[in-house]
């Protein structure tokens, strides 16, 4: 209960008390590499208002990127750091499909009938991958809030999002107009197969807006918009950036037990013990040469 963003404050107030300093609405807009080693980042405030912040150097001995692994090899450092045959590696790792989500927002004081929180729907004859991620997929997951999910909050409220899967190819190049009329067919089919479920909740709703793979890409700078990571290939080469570049180590979703939350939460896991054991042999290397 209490929902991501409760889970969120939860992790910045344990980060914090371990000694950490969080900085939010920060680019990384790239990793410094010396000699095969990493030796700091540079990022960048976006803070809204037209204000254009200086880069600020950071300097570390390591770095843990959950970018996607391809932004953090081939942007953050650059080809140019690493082994040939690594990079090939690299080149062949295939990015996961992205996704869309169109977010339904109902009315303050207005209720709606507990469904689920999960429901699936489709008018798909049979099961097809082409189907699921088509920019015209008529398959939607609702993920449905309702009030005891944030008991904290003092009004109660509901909310609908619907999740589709999405190609980057299928939304890159179109125009601004055909992009803004894909954009608003999503939000009236996804609003249409939620009626097959609540007949009455289109009077219900006062807020309606659509997410797409280019929607990600903009924000989060995910390659090819990815919602999902990479395919298996993403995980050797994500596992072999310290035998490359020393101090700089990689978590996120790359085809590990399963895309999104748990596989990048059981692969940071993995992660965060190669990168405390390197931090702690470093350790004993400076004590050794004072």
């Amino acid at each position: 209960q209490g929902g991501t963003d409760t889970l969120i404050k939860k992790m910045v107030a344990e980060l914090k008390a371990n000694g950490c300093e969080v900085r939010k609405c920060a680019l990384v807009e790239g990793i410094d590499v010396e000699d095969g080693q990493v030796v700091g980042i540079r990022a960048r405030s976006q803070n809204t208002g037209g204000v254009e912040f200086e880069t600020r150097m950071i300097r570390c001995k390591a770095v843990l990127s959950n970018a996607n692994v391809r932004n953090t090899i081939q942007h953050l450092v650059g080809e140019a750091h690493f082994q040939s045959d690594f990079v090939d590696a690299v080149k062949a790792v295939r990015n996961n499909t992205s996704s869309c989500q169109v977010y339904m927002g109902i009315k303050k004081g207005e209720t709606i009938p507990n469904i689920g929180d999960l429901v699936f729907t489709s008018k798909a004859p049979e099961y097809s991958i082409d189907e699921l991620t088509s920019i015209k997929t008529s398959s939607h997951t609702f993920s449905v809030y309702y009030p005891e999910t944030r008991p904290h909050l003092k009004e109660e409220r509901y909310a609908v999002v619907a999740s589709l899967n999405g190609r980057w190819d299928e939304w890159a190049d179109l125009s601004e107009e055909d992009y803004q009329r894909e954009k608003e067919r999503i939000c009236e089919e996804c609003l249409t197969s939620l009626e097959s479920f609540i007949p009455d909740v289109r009077d219900k709703i006062d807020h309606i807006e659509a997410a797409t793979p280019r929607t990600v890409n903009h924000y989060t700078k995910s390659m090819q918009g990815t919602s999902f990571g990479t395919k298996f290939e993403g995980l050797k080469v994500s596992m072999d950036l310290s035998e490359q570049i020393s101090g700089l180590y990689h978590a996120g979703s790359v085809g590990i037990i399963m895309s999104g939350w748990l596989g990048s939460m059981n692969y940071g896991v993995i992660t965060a013990n190669k990168l405390d054991k390197w931090l702690f042999e470093q350790s004993k290397l400076s004590l050794v040469e004072v």
